[in-house]
């Protein structure tokens, strides 16, 4: 069984240190997926974001596309990070849907190449 842990960690989302404080979803596994992406220099540089109302008790969700094809999960009403995923490309157009068609041609591209590279490796996965 895993253990449950309340972190307050520091990520750069939008090139400038920001203090967030996680939900009680953040496990050892997300802070193991916290700490790989920390070796690969960051989340990125958000690029796209798109909020969901699943009727989830506590509010819809905030989901934030980085250009390193990072995808950042926030509780939409508390601004409060529920998860950090490694992106899949099925993500890209089920969380971002016809959004994710308005960036640059370049930008998909490489946004999809790093999903696959992520796949790849088995980090979406964690």
């Amino acid at each position: 069984m895993k253990e449950f842990v309340s972190l307050a960690v520091y990520i750069d989302v939008t090139n400038k240190e920001q203090h967030m404080t996680n939900t009680k979803h953040f496990s050892i596994d997300r802070a193991y997926r916290e700490t790989i992406i920390d070796n690969l220099g960051g989340p990125g540089n958000v690029v796209l974001t798109n909020v969901i109302d699943r009727g989830h008790k506590d509010g819809p969700e905030r989901f934030e596309l980085t250009d390193k094809g990072i995808i950042i999960v926030y509780n939409n009403l508390t601004d409060r990070r529920i998860t950090i995923l490694f992106a899949r490309v099925g993500q890209l157009y089920s969380r971002f849907g016809h959004k994710f068609e308005t960036l640059s041609m370049a930008l998909q591209r490489s946004i999809k190449a790093r999903c696959r590279e992520w796949q790849d490796l088995g980090y979406n996965e964690i």
